[in-house]
């Protein structure tokens, strides 16, 4: 009985390993050389979703200010402008201005053509390839006596 388990994993040992009808590799090599083409392709697709970040955008303030040319503008603190796209009909992105540092904001864009909306109103901006657009919206408010 013994010899008979040790015969027959001989013979399935000779099965996998026997030369295949491609340039005489084995099976088992075949096998590896389709894992290695398989992982090859796993990397290639990796690399096209992992592309390099948008290297441009805009970034500015958005505040408000009263008419005294001695007094600085107040930057907003939240949502402080919004970005549409050329055509000026659909909203693409939105800047945030944070507490510690209100009204700036930084928003990163793939180049084209914008159109941004603030409190001071609408501006068109071009953003090109690597470029960053420096937007500034202050809303004028009025004077209270």
């Amino acid at each position: 009985m013994r010899i008979t388990i040790v015969f027959g994993a001989l013979l399935v040992a000779a099965l996998v390993i026997r030369p295949s009808i491609s340039g005489g590799q084995t099976s088992i090599g075949a096998g590896a050389n389709a894992h290695a083409h398989a992982v090859q392709a796993k990397a290639k697709r990796a690399k096209a979703v992992n592309a390099p970040p948008v290297q441009s955008g805009i970034y500015g303030f958005s505040g408000a200010r009263v008419p005294d040319p001695t007094a600085a503008p107040s930057g907003v603190i939240g949502e402080c402008i919004w970005i549409f796209d050329a055509d000026n009909k659909n909203q693409v992105a939105k800047g945030d201005c944070a507490k510690k540092d209100p009204g700036n904001f930084r928003v990163v864009l793939k180049p084209g053509h914008y159109v941004v909306h603030g409190p001071g109103g609408n501006q068109t901006v071009e953003v090109k390839p690597g470029d960053w657009v420096k937007v500034t919206s202050i809303a004028l408010l009025p004077v209270a006596f």
